[in-house]
């Protein structure tokens, strides 16, 4: 089978290599941030309950003064969704919009672990 038939066209099997890696990427990028979502939720719900921290996102402090259990609920489905997402882009979408998904993932991993530093420093000091 030449490259054409394989659906690479001329991408040499180096080139096959990265394409997997960074496919796997999205899959991985995604998950972390829907565990730091979630660890944020559980521990902003703690430190909420202890009087420790304040809400610094708007919409979420507004679910939190309607419902700290909606607040949760809320958290655990939006990394339910990031990791979904994560699976279709995977799945279904062309390179360049993988190439963009994945900065946007690296980007939003940035500001997570930004916020899970800050509740690592914060749960030291109690």
């Amino acid at each position: 089978m030449n490259h054409a038939q394989n659906g690479y066209s001329t991408i040499t099997p180096i080139c096959k290599g990265v394409i997997i890696i960074f496919k796997c990427n999205i899959l991985f990028l995604g998950l972390l941030i829907a565990i730091l979502n979630i660890f944020d939720g559980f521990a902003t719900h703690y430190g909420l309950m202890l009087n420790k921290i304040e809400e610094l996102n708007p919409i979420m402090d507004v679910l939190w003064v309607l419902s700290p259990t909606l607040f949760l609920v809320v958290k655990i489905m939006l990394s339910y969704s990031i990791t979904a997402l994560s699976y279709l882009v995977y799945r279904k979408s062309g390179e360049r919009f993988k190439n963009l998904f994945s900065m946007c993932l690296t980007g939003l991993l940035i500001i997570y672990l930004g916020v899970f530093g800050l509740h690592i420093y914060w749960l030291t000091l109690l």
